[in-house]
């Protein structure tokens, strides 16, 4: 069954990058790999903004809702990045919205942010 909130979501285009290597002693930055999404892209309000580190509450910000789980920076890993309105955002925080159904009714799902990759001139 269709989650009644596909019809909130729109096509986003995810991109994760692969581990980068050393090859003859130079590094060599891993592929990119894209994964087509859906996600609720919302408005980050006053409150969330405020909750942000101070170095991304410069820098445009979404709060995007989707089934797909994201990848944020974890072990020197790369985090992902995602095209909103043609421009590319960096994902920073992830909250996993796991509940019950069959007790809450509600679908799972996956609120993240990701701010935008330079700062607000």
């Amino acid at each position: 069954m269709t989650s009644p909130f596909e019809i909130f979501r729109v096509s986003v285009n995810l991109y994760r990058k692969n581990a980068g290597s050393y090859v003859n002693g130079v590094w060599v930055e891993g592929s990119e790999t894209l994964i087509p999404i859906t996600a609720s892209i919302q408005p980050t309000t006053g409150e969330e903004m405020l909750s942000l580190n101070e170095g991304r509450r410069n820098k445009k910000t979404y709060c995007l809702f989707t089934s797909t789980n994201v990848d944020i920076i974890v072990n020197g890993k790369n985090p992902d990045q995602v095209e909103i309105y043609g421009e590319r955002y960096e994902v920073f925080r992830v909250e996993p919205w796991q509940n019950h159904p069959a007790v809450f009714g509600i679908t799972n799902h996956y609120k993240f942010y990701a701010s935008a990759l330079e700062a607000i001139a």
